[in-house]
């Protein structure tokens, strides 16, 4: 899909006291590791493959789905998707990611979006 604007962003949206309860929130729950779309939750890593999943991403997350989060985000989701002119027919949120970086940690640079939609039947 091509898109005239491929983002959009607010400067200082959020009150400050909001972003330090999410930071907060996440921070309070239990980490994962952080995996690219080459792997999948479920599977055990081998070593192989943990070395592979480092040279792109070396982090943990939380996946947030708190109402309380949504209410203050949504109104700026909907604000973005019409002043960017996508005009998406868009109605529900995934979970929020909410990335922990330790020293040296990191996620190098990655597209999350594609000229075509993932063909996953499954």
């Amino acid at each position: 899909m091509n898109l005239e604007n491929y983002y959009y962003y607010f400067q200082s949206a959020l009150p400050l006291k909001i972003c330090d309860e999410i930071i907060k929130y996440g921070l309070s729950q239990k980490e994962n590791l952080a995996l690219t779309g080459d792997y999948k939750e479920e599977e055990e890593l081998t070593e192989e493959q943990l070395k592979d999943l480092n040279k792109k991403r070396k982090s943990h997350l939380v996946w947030l789905d708190e109402n309380w989060i949504y209410k203050e985000i949504h109104p700026y989701i909907h604000q973005a998707n019409a002043s960017a002119g996508w005009n998406f027919d868009w109605d529900f949120s995934e979970s929020c990611q909410f990335t922990k970086y330790k020293e040296g940690e990191f996620y190098d640079w990655h597209c999350d979006s594609w000229d075509k939609p993932y063909d996953l039947p499954d």
